[in-house]
């Protein structure tokens, strides 16, 4: 997804729900450190171990948003990947065409760039759709997730209602782990009814910690 700019009603530039919640906290960092630190045993600059480990995912995202935004996909542009990211990405996108159609998937809308004035803060979530018949945040992820996705779910509940009062999330919210090589679990699908309320207050909690670091930082 490009870079999504976030303004508010009066222009302002505004940061993404993303952004902030990689600035301020360390959830989930260890185990990517962890692996940083294998990466490099084994010889590979982090770049080349990043690649190596998002191409069948990004190219799996890619094929996922051609089938729900209806674009011309160029055949060019899948030349330019090796045959087997392709097969990963392409196995990885049956598996969640057979999952949309088991559960009755309409799509609403396909990551709308949402803006929420009371919170002051922007979040584009990857689809809004009816999920057997109930309005729901959706959300792929093609590696491993931590608990910090919680906080980024329920801000996406939270700005589309406040952009769509008439169409509340009634759903609750679907994850789908897309599998991107065999070194990984199967297709998986986890689905929360609601959050708990401590996934607002860490929203409330790093939207603070985020006001004392600029108030201090302007001590320097």
């Amino acid at each position: 997804m490009p870079l999504v700019k976030y303004q508010n009603k009066n222009g302002q530039r505004l940061q993404g729900i993303t952004t902030i919640k990689s600035q301020q906290l360390g959830w989930g960092k260890e185990p990517l450190l962890y692996w940083s630190n294998q990466q490099g045993l084994e010889g590979k600059n982090l770049n080349e171990a990043r690649d190596m480990a998002t191409i069948p995912g990004t190219l799996a995202h890619l094929l996922i948003e051609n089938h729900l935004k209806p674009e011309e996909l160029k055949p060019e542009y899948l030349q330019e990947f090796e045959q087997n990211d392709i097969d990963k990405a392409t196995t990885a996108f049956a598996n969640f065409t057979g999952w949309t159609e088991q559960f009755k998937f309409k799509p609403i809308a396909v990551e709308p760039h949402l803006v929420s004035e009371k919170y002051q803060l922007g979040g584009t979530p990857d689809v809004i759709a009816e999920v057997m018949g109930k309005l729901s945040i959706i959300d792929w992820k093609t590696g491993r997730t931590y608990e910090d996705l919680f906080l980024q779910l329920q801000f996406y509940k939270m700005v589309w209602e406040e952009n769509n009062p008439e169409m509340p999330i009634t759903g609750g919210f679907h994850v789908l782990r897309i599998p991107k090589s065999e070194d990984i679990p199967s297709f998986h699908h986890s689905h929360w009814e609601i959050l708990p309320r401590e996934a607002t207050e860490a929203i409330e909690a790093i939207l603070v910690l985020r006001r004392c670091q600029k108030v201090l930082k302007g001590l320097l």
